[in-house]
């Protein structure tokens, strides 16, 4: 089993498609904090209907999101370590997130955690994969969707 991740930054709404269609994806799991995006057609209501106009399932994790004081920490900081760790620290107390996640690739479906960064290594959706994984405890293994 595969969880995939994908941030849409840089992307136009065709090219993100393309991306999930390639993956198979058939589930989107948003973990943005605020699913609003200045970004046309990435914003809850607008990707929600984009992605079910092709067959893919849109769930919002919102409490998953990573909260505002972290992200003003880090934009100011730069330091990732420490906006890892204290992300894990709050994410403990979501597992059942975490497991609505999880039940949905045991299920059989191709998901994707959603955010905006295009790296993943500077995402705090790498944290919730490596959570998932976790529980998973059979070997899941994480591919980060990486446009070119």
């Amino acid at each position: 089993m595969v969880l995939y991740t994908i941030g849409y930054e840089g992307l136009d709404q065709e090219q993100f498609m393309a991306h999930l269609s390639h993956y198979g994806v058939d589930v989107v799991a948003d973990v943005r904090k605020l699913p609003l995006s200045r970004k046309k057609g990435f914003s809850k209501t607008t990707l929600k209907e984009m992605l079910n106009n092709r067959s893919i399932e849109y769930f919002n994790f919102q409490g998953l999101g990573a909260p505002k004081e972290f992200r003003n920490e880090l934009y100011e900081s730069g330091n990732y370590d420490r906006f890892f760790k204290k992300y894990l620290k709050i994410i403990s107390d979501k597992q059942d997130l975490l497991e609505a996640i999880h039940m949905l690739i045991n299920q059989g479906k191709n998901v994707s955690l959603l955010c905006f960064e295009r790296n993943p290594q500077q995402c705090h959706r790498k944290v919730v994969a490596d959570e998932i994984k976790k529980l998973d405890g059979n070997g899941l293994e994480i591919k980060h969707i990486v446009p070119l």
